[in-house]
């Protein structure tokens, strides 16, 4: 079996990776590129969050922010199954008229629809939740390994 090269994140190499992304598996039907933040989250390889507010008077999203977990040995593989989650996450909500939290967002739905498609038109890998238990021991070891690298 390949083994696969780590990568090491920062903020740039997100942002060319979503577009690159957009590109590939969304016809670049997501309108702009999100803040990206690198984050210690203890149970979650990623996160999309949308805030949503009036410009002109007219209720739309105002931001989109893409989370990605540090504490995590990160391979192109997994990035690209956990960027391209949040990414079909990104796209449920900017067809939605209003804010609001339903099975859509969550992992049902056009999520499910979306999610489904990718993954056989591309085999991918995108699971519906990248649960602690799966990244448990490398959370551990890139913490280990961080830690190594301050001194």
């Amino acid at each position: 079996m390949k083994e696969s090269k780590l990568i090491t994140l920062d903020k740039t190499y997100l942002k060319e990776k979503f577009v690159e992304y957009n590109q590939l598996y969304f016809n670049n039907s997501l309108p702009k590129v999100p803040i990206f933040s690198i984050v210690n989250t203890p149970h979650l390889a990623g996160q999309y969050c949308a805030r949503w507010g009036k410009k002109n008077g007219v209720l739309q999203i105002i931001r989109h922010e893409i989370q990605i977990d540090e504490n995590i040995l990160w391979t192109e593989e997994k990035l690209r199954s956990v960027l391209v989650h949040e990414m079909i996450h990104y796209y449920v909500e900017t067809k939605k008229k209003k804010p609001k939290r339903d099975g859509d967002f969550q992992h049902w739905g056009l999520f499910w629809v979306m999610k489904t498609k990718l993954n056989w038109k591309y085999n991918l890998h995108i699971k519906n939740r990248a649960t602690e238990s799966q990244f448990r021991g490398e959370r551990r070891e890139a913490k280990g390994e961080r830690l190594k690298a301050r001194g």
